[in-house]
């Protein structure tokens, strides 16, 4: 749509220059009311003269007439090729304003969320695994085994049963926060990994 709207611009453009330069009569000199008079002698000539001389007022009428429609075609042509450049301007800074906040946005985040959104969850896990949210993936992957390892279930052996739930809803957190920062909905080791 944008090169449409380009192209149109730059032909009406051209028109209007072309209007404005090389279509312009002998005739382009003349006020309005000149051009009155000037029509009404040349109309009362045409019907006066006949032959070659008759030919010759008819061309002079018609340039005159090509002459009083010239500044009309001229302004048609001259808004048709702003309009549609200010139209192609206007849709190319839309598209890059749209292109740069898709490139900010997470690609692997589910497309439910908004953009704010996401980048609030992308905060708090980020600090669930101790992380920036735009670390590099091994450091994520390091923070998260450092994690899971001080939240061993294995070192609750014997404990309160709800201790160990609560360790165990804390490590699917770390998981998910870390599946959030990777972009991916699994990692390449598990959980019980880290247990030994």
């Amino acid at each position: 749509m944008r090169i449409l709207l380009f192209l149109v611009a730059l032909l009406s453009g051209g028109y209007a220059g072309y209007l404005a330069t090389l279509a312009k009569t002998s005739y382009s000199s003349y006020s309005p009311a000149q051009l009155d008079q000037i029509e009404a002698e040349q109309s009362r000539l045409v019907n006066k003269t006949s032959g070659d001389e008759r030919d010759q007022h008819l061309i002079s009428l018609m340039l005159l007439r090509e002459e009083r429609g010239r500044p009309f075609k001229l302004q048609v042509a001259g808004g048709v090729a702003g309009l549609s450049l200010l139209s192609a301007l206007v849709l190319t800074i839309v598209s890059g304003r749209r292109k740069d906040s898709q490139q900010e946005e997470d690609p692997y985040a589910p497309p439910t969320e908004s953009g704010g959104a996401r980048q609030l969850d992308r905060n708090r896990a980020a600090a669930l695994l101790g992380v920036r949210p735009d670390a590099p993936r091994g450091v994520i992957e390091a923070a998260l085994q450092a994690q899971l390892a001080e939240k061993d279930p294995s070192q609750l052996a014997g404990h309160d049963p709800s201790l160990r739930q609560r360790l165990l809803q804390q490590r699917e957190e770390l998981l998910a926060a870390s599946h959030l920062l990777l972009g991916r909905r699994e990692i390449s080791f598990s959980p019980d990994e880290s247990q030994g």
